[in-house]
């Protein structure tokens, strides 16, 4: 009992390390957003406290411009990641070509694994042997590879799980495969899709790697802003923009979370399936909703 506990205690400090390393930057930089500074930067030692970054932050063209940028890209790359990568995970399980689903399943796993900074500089060079200048469609074409494998890796695992039952009822009575896929397995796949898609705008707004890459000096997004100005020394308003950042994401991931965890819990209506015990007789899906 007494080497349980032991073990259980080193684990338990080893958690609260692991995590103290990894969060306490982020605490301190949430504290310093509220710093009043020196002459307009930020200084180690706190001089006072202010919701003055915030306001600097907002009224700075630049920063609310690459803010702004970023925020339209990631749209537009959700967008597209949720389609694209939807389909890409479905046909990753039920593609009817067993080739071709090994062949998907390779391609996301690759790309998982790839490091992003050879990627960005694969497209960069893509990107100029082609003569495609770069710019706003580019930086979100860049961006979208990646988060496709995350939305279909998401709606992959959710397919797993899916009642064929419920398939095999509907073409019993005689629903086409259109009405099944819309009836059945789009609202099953549906919170899978959401979830994928919120992951998919959150990494695309935070990417560093591939966007320092691929921005120009028209087209900038906040997370290459936050670091170039690195370069001149920091603000208060730098640190503002950061919680912020940080903020925006922890509710996406708050929201990806909880539409995942519905995902996780949602059970299909009951069907009146021959030979299954199981199945509620008493509440049939009606034939009026999947008849052709």
């Amino acid at each position: 009992m007494t080497s349980v506990r032991s073990t259980r205690t080193a684990l338990g400090v080893v958690c609260a390390l692991g995590l103290a390393v990894l969060y306490l930057p982020l605490l301190v930089s949430v504290l310093y957003s509220f710093n009043v500074g020196v002459d307009g930067k930020q200084t180690a030692r706190l001089t006072g406290w202010s919701l003055g970054a915030y306001a600097d932050a907002w009224q700075d063209d630049s920063l609310r411009t690459a803010a702004l940028t970023g925020l339209q890209v990631a749209l537009v790359v959700a967008a597209v990641s949720g389609l694209l990568g939807s389909v890409w995970g479905y046909s990753m399980v039920r593609h009817p070509s067993a080739r071709v689903r090994r062949v998907l399943a390779g391609l996301a796993y690759l790309l998982v694994i790839m490091p992003e900074v050879v990627l960005a500089i694969s497209l960069l060079q893509f990107a100029g042997r082609v003569g495609i200048p770069l710019g706003f469609l580019t930086l979100a074409a860049a961006h979208t590879p990646v988060t496709m494998v995350v939305v279909a890796l998401i709606v992959r695992a959710r397919v797993l799980t899916l009642d064929r039952r419920l398939e095999d009822a509907g073409r019993d009575l005689g629903a086409s495969e259109l009405r099944i896929l819309g009836d059945i397995v789009a609202p099953a796949l549906l919170p899978a899709v959401l979830t994928g898609t919120v992951l998919a705008f959150t990494f695309s707004f935070d990417d560093l790697v591939i966007s320092a890459f691929l921005t120009t000096p028209s087209v900038n997004t906040l997370p290459v802003y936050l670091y170039s100005s690195l370069n001149y020394g920091t603000t208060p308003a730098v640190y503002a923009a950061t919680t912020a950042v940080l903020a925006l994401t922890i509710v996406a991931l708050a929201v990806a979370g909880l539409l995942h965890r519905r995902s996780a819990r949602r059970r299909p209506r009951a069907l009146l399936v021959p030979g299954d015990s199981r199945m509620d007789a008493r509440q049939p899906l009606p034939a009026s909703r999947l008849s052709a």
